[in-house]
């Protein structure tokens, strides 16, 4: 795998979301026209400046990545290629798109969605991740509900915190300066109450210019306690505490108190607030890409309850053993056939760590789970 391939793929943006729009106007200029192929139109764009556009016409004619690159021409290097569907990499009446695309120098692909031809279906993706290419896809437009990836520091067998609950630090600076720059790409960080406590974390995002962060706690009992640093919003930010209904009005006022700090009341799922809930009153919230932290009963929830699109795994040299916390704790999946899949996967050093990324594919059965855990 390419050391250089990186996944940004919520990295999406109301900006992101217009010209994906715009990318569905151009296509049905093709309506009628494209069977057996799909629909589709691209956008070239650097700068918030379209440097070319097309479409597919017609079958046979050329794809509309690289009509919208022809039209770019040179400047197309360094810029943003936007498309509603997952470019090909099989030669059939015209050469692939990737090849194309990876020739004209763009340094981001973001696409609604994979192309679901078996000759395509995902392959698109990663060649264009392997060439260096970060790719975006846009899961907000079609489901109303955020981007989700998980991200974990742990060690070589899978530990995110010693049997004692000590984590600082598993992983290099480099690593947690690289976390920096991922929470930048997300609107908003997801963790649980256990994490508040242990750590009392900052969860800023300290990497370019500015920007105000959501930061989303899953406490089902009130527990974060009003002096958390979670709670500052320093940057602007706000504060969403998601609780049970019934959670104890003395410590919701006393949390409201903070200035950008909203109390909701979740959906309960088995005696804590469920995930599904949470994640469609942040769609509703316009918050378009979430980075969920942990710790690993948050995290295991997450992959139980089917809502992760992205994992982020930064594994540092070292092995805890014995009754280390597990990155992904519950029960899990009961055989290798339950086992959530992860694709177009890569990995890059990152320091003296080893950052390893990948899409997610699956969920666990029903019976383990049905209810994300808070």
């Amino acid at each position: 795998m390419s050391a250089a391939a990186r996944h940004d793929g919520p990295g999406v943006s109301e900006r992101d979301r217009r010209f994906l729009y715009a990318c569905l106007d151009l296509a049905r200029l093709g309506e009628g026209q494209t069977s057996p192929n799909p629909m589709v139109g691209a956008l070239v764009v650097k700068q918030d400046r379209v440097l070319g556009q097309g479409y597919h016409r017609r079958a046979g004619d050329c794809h509309a990545e690289v009509e919208a690159l022809e039209e770019a021409g040179a400047e197309a290097r360094g810029a943003r290629l936007y498309v509603n569907l997952e470019p090909c990499v099989h030669h059939g009446r015209t050469p692939p798109c990737v090849d194309a695309i990876i020739q004209a120098g763009v340094t981001e692909v973001v696409a609604c969605m994979i192309d679901p031809d078996p000759r395509v279906n995902g392959q698109g993706f990663q060649r264009l991740s392997r060439a260096g290419i970060r790719v975006s896809r846009v899961k907000f437009v079609t489901t109303g509900r955020p981007f989700v990836t998980l991200k974990a520091g742990m060690t070589l067998d899978g530990k995110i915190a010693a049997a004692s609950g000590e984590s600082r630090w598993i992983t290099s600076k480099a690593a947690r300066e690289e976390v920096h720059r991922l929470r930048y790409g997300h609107d908003a960080v997801l963790v649980g109450v256990r994490t508040i406590l242990a750590d009392d974390p900052l969860l800023s995002a300290r990497w370019g210019p500015g920007k105000p962060l959501v930061r989303a706690i899953l406490d089902s009992h009130l527990r974060t306690p009003p002096t958390a640093r979670a709670l500052s919003c320093a940057d602007g930010g706000k504060a969403l505490i998601y609780t049970l209904p019934g959670s104890s009005p003395q410590a919701r006022m006393s949390l409201e108190c903070r200035s950008g700090v909203e109390v909701v009341e979740g959906v309960a799922c088995d005696g804590r607030v469920d995930l599904h809930g949470v994640l469609t009153d942040l769609g509703k919230r316009r918050i378009l890409s979430v980075l969920v932290e942990g710790g690993g009963q948050v995290l295991g929830g997450a992959l139980a309850a089917g809502v992760a699109d992205r994992l982020t795994l930064f594994i540092a040299p070292r092995l805890l053993g014995g009754a280390g916390i597990p990155a992904f704790s519950g029960p899990g999946a009961p055989a290798l056939a339950d086992a959530v899949s992860v694709l177009e996967w890569s990995w890059r050093g990152i320091g003296p760590d080893l950052l390893v990324e990948g899409s997610l594919q699956g969920t666990l059965p029903e019976e383990v789970g049905e209810c994300s855990r808070g």
